[in-house]
């Protein structure tokens, strides 16, 4: 949910419970009051290391045009309940408490969430030979919510569409600032190529978490409360995707 989730991200930052400097026009934004308590947590959490708030089972699909090349991939977000019953409290959602949406309820949501804030990049990396791939804004996004938990669908199309040989395409999927866990929960689809070998390298996390450590030894205790002070090291626990297609006749 690009907007869900920067309902909970500070000005400037990624999506997180964080206090938030200004309000987001987006749903991530929408958890800002709960800010205070959030504090408390980075506080405590900083002495056992890096560990995020909110957990987002993730999916992606591979979309490749007809010269073979890719050119958009999907995206599918599915919150945790415990987000999932904050952001809806904060939208006064499902008052009821039943665990449905009436029809004005979902069309409120569907608003709220499909509309991203400028300083949120949709938390999807994509890089071949080490070069950022330069993706365009979501489309095509949908809200939901289902069974106790949000889920966001969307699709972000590359600004050029590239051949993923003979370099491979890297795709990771994080929160710089690691308040947010994306979970892949397997390897991407593939929609218009079937001779794509993909690979997963899996995070080290010790490592990840060694060098967090290391980036809190360096900020005093006013520049914790910071939020532009936080270690943006999102990237180093997170899986990484690296597909390589066969060249085209």
């Amino acid at each position: 949910m690009g907007a869900l989730r920067a309902m909970s991200r500070p000005a400037g930052g990624p999506p997180s419970l964080r206090l938030a400097a200004r309000p987001r026009p987006a749903i991530r934004g929408r958890m800002r009051h709960i800010g205070s308590l959030t504090v408390c947590l980075c506080l405590a959490g900083s002495a056992a290391g890096a560990h995020p708030h909110i957990f987002v089972d993730t999916g992606l699909t591979l979309r490749f045009d007809d010269q073979g090349r890719l050119g958009a991939v999907g995206v599918v977000w599915v919150y945790d309940e415990l987000s999932s019953m904050l952001i809806l409290g904060d939208l006064e959602l499902d008052g009821d408490a039943d665990g449905e949406l009436t029809q004005v309820e979902r069309q409120r949501l569907q608003q709220e969430g499909s509309t991203w804030p400028e300083d949120f990049d949709g938390d999807l990396y994509l890089s071949q030979a080490g070069q950022a791939i330069a993706l365009s804004g979501p489309r095509d996004s949908i809200v939901d919510y289902r069974d106790g938990r949000l889920i966001e669908t969307h699709l972000r199309p590359l600004a050029t569409p590239l051949a993923p040989q003979p370099q491979p395409v890297a795709i990771k999927v994080y929160d710089p600032f690691y308040y947010t866990f994306y979970d892949l929960a397997a390897a991407p689809k593939m929609i218009g190529r079937g001779d794509c070998e993909v690979r997963i390298e899996r995070a080290d996390i010790a490592a990840a978490q060694k060098l967090y450590a290391d980036e809190l030894e360096l900020l005093n205790d006013e520049q914790m409360l910071d939020e532009g002070q936080s270690p943006q090291l999102g990237g180093a626990f997170a899986d990484e995707v690296r597909v390589t297609c066969a060249a085209q006749p």
